[in-house]
């Protein structure tokens, strides 16, 4: 009696599964980027230029000069910052340096929110209408990051898009891929080979939680069959993977291992 062929191509449920995933390390590999180019910079300037408000609204309760204020501060840099080797600004504290943004206006001149003493006296207002200004987070950090840090989340985000890089590579795989079963010769994880090559089967994990998993042996060697991924056990579709397991099983002349010999086995 002649055996259909039956071919079982990766279902769709198993690319939106894959697309998921990748799109979700994706986004967090360009978050990442982010803050290593542009994120952890805006950090450090909100926390050095609220800290810059602080220590000048302290000094502001004790200064009486309002002109001379303005003279001390005006066409002066709000921080002190140093000019790395190349070119990028940083503020340094001990051996450390904490990149600032390259347009970093406060780095050349003191905004004009600080300028004018009696205002300064109270600080806090003055910090809340200059970072509205400038589109600033009015609550600062709670530490700047270093360059390690930095070099960290491009690290991260390297990593994030190699793992992009491999998960395309095994979408393209599966995609290719088939499970399938023509006569008598059986297709699955990449590997051809005939029914007559199967040693045992097992299927422990076909009809579980686990349900479509089974592992054929074949000249030694296990191969993994996955259902879930190749033709899948929609009843509406007819479930395919299970299609192919019955025509092979109705072929097939060697052991099988299944919960029931397991269970039984295990008893004796």
């Amino acid at each position: 009696m002649s055996q259909q062929d039956i071919i079982c191509k990766a279902t769709v449920d198993t690319f939106v599964r894959f697309g998921i995933v990748l799109v979700a390390i994706f986004g967090f590999s360009l978050y990442f980027f982010y803050d290593g180019t542009i994120g952890y910079r805006q950090k450090n300037e909100v926390i050095y230029s609220y800290k810059a408000f602080a220590d000048l609204g302290a000094a502001a309760i004790k200064e009486t000069d309002s002109t001379a204020w303005r003279q001390r501060l005006e066409g002066k840099p709000l921080f002190r910052t140093s000019v790395r080797e190349d070119g990028s600004l940083a503020v340094q504290a001990g051996d450390a340096f904490y990149p600032l943004p390259e347009d970093c206006p406060v780095a050349k001149s003191s905004p004009e929110e600080v300028l004018d003493l009696e205002k300064m006296k109270s600080w806090a207002d003055c910090w809340q209408a200059y970072s509205g200004r400038m589109g600033l987070p009015v609550k600062p950090g709670e530490h700047p990051y270093d360059e390690g840090a930095i070099r960290e989340q491009w690290y991260m985000g390297i990593l994030g898009m190699l793992l992009v890089a491999v998960g395309l590579y095994f979408v393209i795989r599966t995609y290719g891929r088939e499970l399938s079963l023509r006569g008598d010769t059986v297709t699955a994880a990449g590997k051809q080979f005939r029914i007559a090559d199967i040693e045992s089967i097992d299927l422990r994990q076909w009809g579980t939680g686990f349900k479509g998993v089974a592992y054929f042996t074949v000249k030694g060697r296990k191969i993994k069959v996955d259902g879930m991924t190749y033709g899948g056990f929609n009843k509406e579709k007819g479930e395919p993977a299970e299609a192919f397991m019955q025509a092979l099983l109705a072929q097939y002349k060697g052991d099988i291992i299944e919960y029931e010999k397991a269970d039984t086995a295990s008893k004796s």
